[in-house]
């Protein structure tokens, strides 16, 4: 995903928004998707092997494809939500 550099800041945020609905689509298909910022760090491999012009910055990417459901080991481990996150006005 690329977004031209002579926009406003606020523009990034329609971007993200387009972002969600590309990976709402993927959804409705049967696939899963993962937005990455990494993208950005490659830009200059990436100008030359997509084309994209100087005025364009490169935000992220987003991988897309099928889960693999036979393996549910997961390489990281996962928090508990209650551990990062308060929820308030949410009581029972």
């Amino acid at each position: 995903m690329t977004i031209d550099r002579r926009l406003e800041v606020g523009s990034s945020l329609d971007l993200g928004r387009f972002v969600r609905n590309v990976m709402l689509a993927a959804a409705g298909r049967g696939l899963q998707s993962c937005p990455q910022e990494t993208f950005s760090k490659y830009h200059r491999i990436l100008r030359n092997m997509l084309a994209i012009p100087a005025e364009q910055i490169v935000v992220c990417g987003i991988s897309i494809g099928k889960a693999n459901v036979e393996s549910q080991e997961r390489l990281m481990p996962r928090a508990d939500v209650d551990e990062f996150a308060t929820f308030l006005g949410f009581e029972s």
